[in-house]
């Protein structure tokens, strides 16, 4: 299962700063049709790199407008051309830590490790000594991709370390907690690696990738309603990624499971609400698990839970009467 560093949240990392140029040259009229906006969207940034492009023509030797125009670029796409500009601003602005940071990503996205490497260490070497070291945010991100590129190229113990050296500027940063539980996974130090993807997962509940590996630990644990419930997360965070898909498959066929819940609801409620959840997960649009689910849960678990597990039952059939009843009993109990 890929972590942060993958090829589309790469592509969402590249096209940020060309979209913050976008906003700051170009009024952007949305219409009300997706597809109407999205051209104009794309007719908008490619103006935006007319204009930043203009800016490089009149002032060749700003190292700024040429990391704009970089910027720009890399957010369509245009990787090679991206390149180019970023490693002029270098020729007039040594060690730039902004066009440094341009190139690694770039880098990343071609899955040039080492190449990748060289660009975050020199950031780091530029930043490192600086006096708001403590909280610079651009020595924070190349911390936490150094340590990343390192992941990748299998040095887990200096990607530890320089992973824990972007905790310190930023502590509450999900994805490189996650990263952090990856080193620690691979040196095998397994009690740390499990509390840094708990870590992740209080910050971000949702994150797909440490939910699948969640799921793969509490399969071990043998609990694998929460196991289910994690790959589920981790399939709807990531729609594609067939890694959580096959897990969750494991733990079918969805047709057991139910009847399953059905026939222990009059002996047995907690393995009942077991089999109930498990097959919720498997097929989260199916009413009748979703609603076993919420009865058994409002009988044995949180009101949270409860809730929640109603106002899923109210998704798949609005205005559902049992549902709407059991949500007003729980909000007096509040």
């Amino acid at each position: 299962m890929k972590f942060r560093v993958s090829s589309r949240q790469l592509d969402v990392a590249l096209k940020a700063v060309a979209a913050l140029v976008v906003v700051a040259l170009l009024y952007l009229a949305y219409t009300a049709w997706d597809y109407q906006r999205r051209t104009q969207t794309t007719t908008i940034a490619a103006r935006a790199v007319d204009t930043l492009a203009e800016a490089v023509r009149r002032e060749p030797r700003n190292p700024d407008a040429r990391i704009l125009l970089g910027q720009a670029l890399a957010g369509q796409g245009r990787l090679n051309e991206a390149i180019e500009q970023f490693q002029a601003a270098l020729k007039l602005d040594e060690d730039n830590p902004v066009a440094l940071e341009g190139l690694g990503m770039i880098a990343l996205k071609q899955q040039q490790w080492a190449t990748a490497e060289g660009y975050f260490r020199r950031i780091v070497d530029k930043l490192s000594g600086g006096q708001i070291a403590g909280a610079d945010e651009r020595l924070e991100r190349a911390y936490y991709y150094l340590g990343v590129t390192l992941i990748k190229r299998k040095q887990y113990e200096d990607a530890a370390g320089y992973l824990k050296e972007a905790l310190r500027i930023r502590r509450d940063a999900s994805d490189t907690h996650y990263a952090l539980s990856v080193a620690y996974r691979e040196l095998g130090i397994l009690d740390k690696s499990r509390q840094e993807l708990e870590t992740a997962l209080a910050f971000d509940p949702l994150l797909p990738e440490a939910n699948y590996d969640l799921g793969r630990l509490l399969v071990k644990d043998g609990d694998l309603a929460g196991a289910a419930e994690a790959f589920r997360r981790a399939i709807d965070g990531a729609p594609g990624q067939p890694e959580p898909l096959k897990e969750l498959e494991k733990l079918g066929p969805f047709s057991e499971r139910l009847a399953k819940a059905e026939a222990l609801l009059a002996t047995d409620k907690k393995a009942a609400l077991e089999q109930a959840r498990i097959a919720a997960a498997l097929d989260p649009k199916n009413v009748d698990a979703a609603r076993i689910k919420a009865r058994l849960l409002q009988e044995l678990g949180s009101a949270k839970d409860a809730a929640d597990a109603w106002e899923k039952v109210l998704q798949l059939a609005p205005e559902d009467p049992e549902a709407v009843a059991a949500l007003e009993a729980l909000s007096k109990k509040k």
